[in-house]
């Protein structure tokens, strides 16, 4: 079998009501030079005869892998190692791919002087329900910026804007095989920025105002996140492996982002109920310390009245 040069990466669970719709945005691409790989975190909704019965006919290779259920960020780890393509897009499977998407990203990163300074050619997706793009148009210079302004811009365009602020990015495979996922014990999720930021501190990133994706956002209750919207230990531990891995390695934070993380651990941490010691332990940074120590009071007695 061919390699192709795009794995299109689909993590699902019990989505086989809305996975037909990310299915036929493939078959729509004008450009076939990539696999669909369909990583089941264990869905008991027939998503696997589902999945299998578009084999025979469909127009690219399907690749169907099933896990046991343990939650998004096993699947994507899991899953991440069985792509081949050299560039990887991650589509959730209740989105939709713009039909030129693999077409333009692979020409984009086809016209990047030194690619392999790059992880990802990072662009909008456009909202069906609302007629709106995910995010305002990013400026002709976005490229040119530092890596500080690139991140509040994404923040201030999408976000900030009141917009959903959805990216979506066709990645660098080998990368997102070789940095750890890091997946605390006892946790069946964790944002996946924690490995995006991660490499982010080895690589640039290149901003398109190409809309790669449709993002459905009526459907965004995801069974993958089930469960995790009160617990606050995916947030407490997000916060830790940012104050312990990425800003120290990655000083194009600035202060306020630091102060807002800091509160962001205190709270969890409160929520969590965990003792300012606990917290202590697990930070390593001492002005990170020092903020925590200052901050946890506040922040638990906030939980108290705002739980």
């Amino acid at each position: 079998m061919p390699i192709p040069a795009v794995s299109i990466f689909t993590p699902t669970y019990n989505r086989s009501h809305v996975l037909g719709r990310a299915y036929q945005s493939l078959c729509r691409q004008t450009c076939l030079d990539f696999e669909w790989v369909v990583a089941d975190d264990g869905s008991t909704d027939g998503t696997e005869a589902l999945v299998c019965s578009w084999i025979p006919a469909a127009p690219f290779p399907i690749r169907y892998l099933r896990f046991p259920h343990r939650g998004k960020p096993y699947a994507m780890r899991d899953g991440f190692a069985e792509c081949r393509g050299e560039y990887l897009y991650e589509l959730d499977s209740d989105d939709e791919l713009a039909p030129m998407a693999v077409e333009r990203g692979l020409s984009i990163w086809a016209s990047l002087d030194c690619p392999e300074q790059y992880h990802d050619v990072n662009g909008w997706g456009w909202v069906p329900e609302t007629g709106r793009p995910t995010g305002l148009p990013f400026p002709e210079n976005m490229n040119c910026f530092s890596k500080r302004r690139q991140r509040h811009l994404c923040f201030k365009l999408g976000k900030g804007a009141g917009l959903c602020g959805e990216q979506r990015s066709f990645r660098r495979t080998a990368h997102c095989q070789s940095y750890p996922f890091p997946i605390p014990d006892g946790l069946t999720f964790i944002p996946e920025n924690v490995l995006w930021n991660r490499i982010y501190c080895d690589y640039k990133r290149f901003y398109t105002n190409d809309r790669f994706m449709i993002y459905h956002q009526a459907e965004q209750a995801d069974s993958l996140l089930a469960n995790t919207r009160r617990d606050a230990r995916p947030a407490y531990h997000y916060y830790i492996y940012h104050f312990n891995e990425i800003f120290p390695r990655d000083k194009s934070f600035h202060g306020k982002e630091y102060l807002l993380a800091a509160a962001g651990l205190c709270y969890a941490a409160a929520r969590c109920g965990y003792s300012v010691s606990h917290l202590l332990r697990d930070v390593r940074p001492w002005p990170a310390k020092a903020l925590c120590t200052l901050g946890w009071p506040v922040m638990a007695l906030y939980h108290i009245f705002r739980p």
